[in-house]
């Protein structure tokens, strides 16, 4: 890729890992009021169902967003210049 394209490319693997973390948190909060809440009755385990799923979401966004894309350096570009 050369030019705009590279970064729009970065830009969305930035995005997706954003995403995936932003997906973790939520989970990760839904478990915790899961647990927290586990007393109430089955919302609480519904809670921690949804939110082990959303992590596990997160987890394969934020993958997806790091191993995407790499970075390959051009040595011929640099003595070009």
């Amino acid at each position: 890729m050369k030019g705009n394209d590279a970064v729009l490319a970065l830009l969305q693997d930035i995005k997706d890992i954003l995403y995936g973390i932003a997906l973790l948190i939520m989970g990760g909060v839904l478990c915790v009021a899961g647990i927290l809440l586990a007393n109430t009755g089955a919302t609480a385990g519904i809670a921690g169902i949804i939110g082990i799923c959303i992590c596990i979401y997160g987890i394969a966004r934020a993958h997806e967003g790091h191993r995407h894309h790499e970075v390959v350096e051009n040595p011929d570009a640099e003595s070009k210049n």
